[in-house]
């Protein structure tokens, strides 16, 4: 089904408007779509937001496993024998099943919960302060996505981390390598499959050299940071295993900022389109801020996708699903679902918040993050309506290129300053 043939490649998201018609035509005429393609696993595409948040509940007859990112087959295959077995190079929360996802998830979920994130409140003003000072620098003139909105919720979740300044521009580099492998900023000569794959082994690897030593410094030198807290985890009396220890790291420190990032930069992209709703967070920040973070969020939806594999017979959204059916969650339709929100490609900060977007997932894998992103970019928000007049884009956006994690990553804005 050719027609379907541009969500699969990394390089069509460079034009992400182009994929979301074609996300809202298969609402539309085929929710949920079978589609065959060569090199790559027989998938189901499922689009419709309540399908999706049935799928996302159900995760006795939907799992994880034995992949949750589309790749082509010849990857799996490399990576299999990469690890011994599995495609998930790295064991994380978003790669594991029961039994092990809900022990594993509980050592920093109260972490993440907005009571106990007021201790970052100061990491993120400042780390706001830092980018606005840095904005003023310039005259008010930059490419927000790389300037700002990049390092700004890197430098918070690095603190909190307790990672120093000096490694976040590595981090930086991993994230982007491990999540867009194939955008040209990323990489600048256009690769083979085997090359893509190799590089995300290499990235890996670097990853692994980095936090095994951390995770060393931390356990002789325990600390109030959150590596500590990974470092030194127990489940039932017992360390966690170094795959569990990695995995939290990277996934902390990979989708701890660069989701955020995308959804800033969405954020200042309807702002600057939408003078009248600049005024408004201008006059009230504490009421709109949050507002515009939630819609941008909606809009944005920065990870794209996820798989599930059916463990059974089950039937969801009129249709019947066997045992080994693999789905593709598509959650940037899932959050545009003109049965769930009235005129849903348009910016609207006022929707009732109510009604949940798709965005960060539903049920027992939901972004552990959520709070913390939204907290980041309210923050930044607040600072922005006392420092900034008015934003005018001097060009259009440009977006990544990948299927997975993205969003925009170029931004040219001119600000007028208070």
């Amino acid at each position: 089904m050719g027609k379907i043939d541009p969500l699969y490649q990394a390089k069509s998201w460079g034009d992400r408007a182009a994929n979301l018609q074609i996300l809202a035509e298969l609402r539309a005429n085929e929710p949920i779509c079978f589609n065959r393609k060569d090199g790559y696993v027989d998938l189901w595409h499922i689009t419709r937001h309540t399908d999706i948040f049935e799928v996302e509940k159900n995760t006795d007859s939907f799992i994880v496993a034995p992949r949750m990112v589309l790749m082509p087959t010849e990857r799996e295959e490399k990576l299999r024998e990469f690890t011994g077995g599995t495609v998930h190079i790295i064991k994380s929360l978003v790669s594991i099943d029961k039994p092990e996802h809900p022990p594993l998830r509980m050592l920093t979920q109260g972490w993440f919960m907005p009571k106990n994130l007021a201790r970052l409140q100061g990491a993120m003003d400042a780390s706001a302060d830092t980018a606005l000072e840095r904005l003023a620098a310039a005259g008010g003139i930059c490419d927000f996505a790389q300037d700002i909105a990049l390092e700004y919720p890197l430098r918070v979740i690095m603190a909190a981390m307790g990672i120093p300044s000096d490694d976040y521009p590595k981090m930086l580099k991993l994230t982007q390598e491990l999540f867009s492998p194939e955008d040209p900023d990323v990489s600048a000569d256009e690769k083979t499959q085997e090359e893509v794959t190799a590089g995300i082994i290499n990235t890996f690897m670097e990853f692994y050299a980095y936090f095994t030593a951390l995770t060393a410094d931390r356990k002789a030198r325990p600390r109030d940071d959150l590596a500590s807290v990974i470092a030194n985890a127990e489940i039932d009396g017992e360390p966690i295993g170094e795959a569990e220890q990695l995995g939290y790291y990277i996934i902390t420190a990979t989708a701890g900022h660069d989701t955020t990032s995308f959804s800033l930069s969405e954020a200042i992209w309807h702002l600057a389109q939408n003078p009248e709703v600049l005024a408004e967070l201008k006059a009230d920040p504490d009421t709109m801020a949050p507002k515009i973070v939630e819609e941008s969020i909606r809009l944005a939806s920065p990870v794209r996708h996820f798989l599930r594999t059916a463990t059974e017979d089950i039937r969801i959204g009129g249709h019947q699903f066997h045992a080994g059916d693999t789905l593709m969650l598509w959650f940037p339709s899932g959050s545009r679902d003109e049965a769930i929100f009235e005129d849903p490609d348009v910016f609207n900060p006022h929707r009732n918040l109510s009604t949940r977007h798709a965005s960060f997932g539903h049920g027992a894998h939901i972004c552990l993050g959520m709070h913390l992103a939204r907290q980041e970019n309210a923050a930044f928000l607040k600072q922005l309506a006392a420092r900034v007049k008015s934003i005018e884009l001097t060009g259009e956006p440009e977006f990544n290129h990948s299927h997975f994690v993205g969003g925009i990553k170029h931004l040219p804005v001119k600000m007028e300053l208070e």
